[in-house]
C-alpha cells in the first residue's frame, strides 16, 4: 500500500507541475537568469540576402587570360557573401555581443573554401563600455572591426566621389526610393558606401574613452591587420595604434596619433618589416573657414630596404558650403621615407607587396609606380596642390578642380594610370591578378585595374634622370529636371591627367607628355516610375604615350586621332609607335523595386579596349548582369 501511495503522490505532483493553469503551476526550473527584458530589445538579427550573376561574351579576347569566349558566374568573386546574418546583443550588465555570419556562393567549383559554406564572416565580437566619474570607457574584442584614426596613419581612402554611379558597389544600401540614390549624388555628390568606406579592418583589442577629464579623448586598437601580414600564416605580425585627443574649444581641436606595425618576412622569425609613426594632428573652424593640419615623421626597414625617417604633412582648407563658390584646398608633402599601407595615401616608394603572401597582397593594397591619380588622393614621394571649388546655375550644378604634383625625389622606370572607363569590367576578367594581360602590364585590384608604362630614357642603373611631374584635372557638371512629369538626372564627368619631366599649371599635351589620359563619362537616370529606374551610360577614354616610353609591335605607326587625320587637321593629331589606347563602354540598366526591403538591378554593357600600336590589345565583347538583394 505504501508504494502504490507513493505512486499516487508522484503522478498528482507530476499534474501540477504540468497544469494548464499557469496560476497553480510554480516557475519552471532553467539554469538561464530570469530575463526582465523583452526580448526583442536584448537581440536582434540585420542582414541581406544577395543574388549576382553575369554572362559575359567576347568576340576579341586576350589570349593569354585563357581566351575565353563565353563566361556565365554566379557569386559575387569580390569578397561580398551571398548572405549575410549579422546577430546583435546586449546583456543586463551592458555588455554587447555580435556576429556575422555569410554563406559565399554555392556555384563556385568543389575547391576547399566550398566545403563549409557556412562561415563565421568576421568573427564574434564583445563589447562593454564601462560609466565612471573620470569618463566612460568602451572595450571591444574578438572579430574584425573597422577602424579609423587620421589621415596619414589609419584612414580609408576617400577623394572628391567624382565617379560614374552606373556601377553599384556590393556594400551600397537600398533607397526607400530608388530615384533618391541618383537624387542624393546630385544634391550632395555623395555615396553611402557602407562601413568600410574611409576605415580599415582590424582584429584584436579596441580600447576607447570619452569625457575624460580637461575634455581629452583617448581611442586605440592593438592586434592584427590584414594591411602587413606576416610570410607564414605561423609567423608573427602586429599592429597598434592609438590617438589622444584634446578638444579645447568647440572650434578648436589639437591630437596625437602612434602607429607601429611589423611583421616577420622569414620562416625562421628573424628578418622583419616594419614601420612607426608619429603625428600630430590640428583642427580650427573660423565663422564659415575651416582648417585641417596633420605633421608626420615615419620610420620604415625590411631586409630589401631602410629608408631611415621622413616627414609628412597634410592640409585641408575648406570653406562653408553655404558660400557663394565654396573651396576645398588641399596641400601635401609625403617623403619616399613615409611608408604606410594603413593611410589615406598610396604607397610608390617601396614596391613590396603588403603583404607578401601568394594571392592576398593584390587584394589588399598594391603598389605604384608613379601613379597618375586623381585629386584628393595624396602619394608618397610627392609634394603638391588642389584647389575644388563648387559652383550652382539655376539646376546645372558645377565642379571641379586642378591638381599640380611633383616627385621629391628621382623613383623608378615607370608610370601607372588608373582606368576610369572599363576598369570594373576589366577586373572581372583576372581577379585580383598582377602582371596580366598580354604584355603584363595590368594590375587587378578591389574593383578596378591599373596600367603600368615603363620608361625608355633611363641612366646606368635604370632609373630616370629626371623627377617626374603630374597634372590632374576634373570638372564635372549635374543637371536635374523633369519630363512628362517624371525626374531625370544627368551627370557628366571629364578627366584630364599627364606625366611629364618638366612643372607645368595645366596638363601637357602632345608629345611633351610623357603619359596623357583623357576620359569623358556620361551617365542618364530617368524615373519610368516610382519602382523602375532606367540608367544609361557611356564613356570613352584615351591614353597616349610619347617616344621615352613602351614601343608597340605594330609594324606601322598609327593617328593619334583618326577623325582629325580624315578632315586633315594636322594640328590636332600627329603619328605614333608608342601607346595609343582607346576604351569605350556604352551601357543600359534597370533598377527596380520588388518590394519594401527588396530590388533588382540590371546592367547591359557593351565594351572595347583597343590599342592600334599593340597588336594583342584588343578586347570587345559584352557583358550582362543581374543582382537582386534583399535586406532585412
Amino acid at each position: 500500500m505504501l508504494k502504490y501511495s507513493l505512486c499516487f503522490i508522484f503522478l498528482l505532483q507530476l499534474g501540477l507541475l504540468y497544469g494548464q493553469d499557469s496560476s497553480l503551476s510554480p516557475t519552471p526550473f532553467t539554469s538561464n537568469a530570469v530575463s526582465h527584458k523583452n526580448p526583442s530589445n536584448s537581440i536582434d538579427f540585420t542582414g541581406f540576402y544577395r543574388f549576382l550573376g553575369f554572362v559575359r561574351n567576347q568576340t576579341e579576347t586576350f589570349p593569354n587570360n585563357s581566351g575565353k569566349t563565353t563566361a556565365i558566374v554566379v557569386g559575387d568573386y569580390y569578397r561580398e557573401p551571398m548572405f549575410l546574418l549579422k546577430l546583435n546583443g546586449k546583456t543586463k550588465d551592458n555588455i554587447s555581443f555580435g556576429a556575422d555570419l555569410m554563406m559565399n556562393s554555392l556555384y563556385k567549383g568543389p575547391s576547399d573554401d566550398n566545403l563549409s559554406p557556412l562561415t563565421l564572416n568576421l568573427g564574434l565580437n564583445l563589447k562593454t563600455s564601462i560609466i565612471t566619474d573620470l569618463g566612460t570607457f568602451t572595450i571591444q574584442s574578438g572579430g574584425v572591426s573597422w577602424y579609423r584614426q587620421s589621415r596619414l596613419t589609419v584612414w580609408g581612402n576617400q577623394s572628391f566621389n567624382r565617379l560614374s554611379i552606373y556601377d553599384r558597389r556590393p556594400q551600397t544600401p537600398l533607397n526607400k526610393i530608388p530615384i533618391n540614390r541618383y537624387a542624393k549624388y546630385y544634391k550632395n555628390g555623395l555615396i553611402d558606401q557602407g562601413i568600410r568606406y574611409g576605415s580599415r579592418a582590424f582584429q584584436g583589442l579596441f580600447l576607447q574613452g570619452l569625457k575624460l577629464p580637461y575634455n581629452l579623448s583617448v581611442k586605440g586598437v592593438i592586434g592584427k591587420s590584414n594591411f602587413n601580414r606576416s610570410f607564414l600564416e605561423t609567423s608573427d605580425n602586429f599592429t597598434g595604434c592609438f590617438q589622444i585627443k584634446n578638444e579645447l574649444s568647440p572650434s578648436l581641436k589639437m591630437g596625437y596619433n602612434f602607429l607601429s606595425s611589423w611583421a616577420d618576412t622569414d620562416s625562421l622569425n628573424i628578418q622583419k618589416r616594419s614601420y612607426v609613426i608619429h603625428t600630430y594632428e590640428f583642427q580650427k573652424k573660423w565663422n564659415k573657414i575651416q582648417f585641417e593640419l596633420e605633421l608626420g615623421l615615419g620610420r620604415y626597414q625590411s631586409p630589401i630596404e631602410k629608408l631611415g625617417y621622413g616627414e609628412a604633412i597634410l592640409a585641408n582648407i575648406r570653406t562653408d558650403k553655404t558660400t557663394k563658390i565654396p573651396l576645398h584646398i588641399q596641400l601635401y608633402r609625403i617623403s619616399p621615407q613615409f611608408v604606410n599601407v594603413t593611410g589615406n595615401f598610396l604607397n610608390t616608394s617601396v614596391l613590396e607587396v603588403f603583404p607578401n603572401v601568394a594571392g592576398v597582397g593584390s587584394t589588399i593594397r598594391t603598389p605604384y609606380q608613379s601613379p597618375m591619380v586623381g585629386l584628393g588622393a595624396p602619394v608618397n614621394n610627392r609634394q603638391g596642390v588642389s584647389i575644388n571649388a563648387d559652383a550652382s546655375i539655376g539646376k546645372l550644378k558645377l565642379n571641379g578642380g586642378i591638381g599640380i604634383y611633383a616627385e621629391i625625389d628621382t623613383s623608378y622606370a615607370g608610370i601607372s594610370y588608373i582606368h576610369n572607363v572599363n576598369s570594373q569590367t576589366l577586373s572581372r576578367i583576372y581577379l585580383f591578378g598582377q602582371n596580366w594581360g598580354p604584355y603584363n602590364s595590368l594590375n587587378s585590384t578591389y574593383r578596378g585595374v591599373f596600367e603600368e608604362v615603363n620608361i625608355l630614357d633611363t641612366n646606368t642603373i635604370g632609373q630616370p634622370s629626371f623627377k617626374k611631374y603630374f597634372n590632374t584635372i576634373e570638372f564635372q557638371a549635374k543637371y536635374s529636371n523633369t519630363l512628362f512629369g517624371k525626374n531625370f538626372y544627368i551627370f557628366s564627368l571629364t578627366r584630364l591627367n599627364s606625366c611629364q619631366r618638366q612643372f607645368n599649371i595645366l596638363p601637357r599635351l602632345g608629345g611633351q607628355a610623357l603619359i596623357q589620359q583623357l576620359s569623358q563619362e556620361i551617365d542618364l537616370s530617368f524615373e519610368v516610375s516610382p519602382k523602375a529606374i532606367v540608367v544609361i551610360s557611356y564613356g570613352i577614354e584615351k591614353i597616349i604615350g610619347n617616344e621615352f616610353t613602351d614601343i608597340g609591335d605594330a609594324p606601322e605607326a598609327s593617328s593619334t586621332n583618326r577623325f582629325f587625320e580624315n578632315i586633315g587637321w594636322e594640328r590636332f593629331y600627329h603619328y605614333t609607335r608608342n601607346r595609343n589606347q582607346k576604351n569605350t563602354l556604352i551601357g543600359v540598366g534597370l533598377d527596380y523595386k520588388i518590394a519594401q526591403n527588396t530590388m533588382l538591378f540590371l546592367r547591359h554593357n557593351r565594351y572595347t579596349y583597343f590599342d592600334p600600336n599593340f597588336i594583342e590589345n584588343h578586347l570587345k565583347g559584352w557583358e550582362t548582369m543581374l543582382e537582386l538583394k534583399i535586406t532585412f
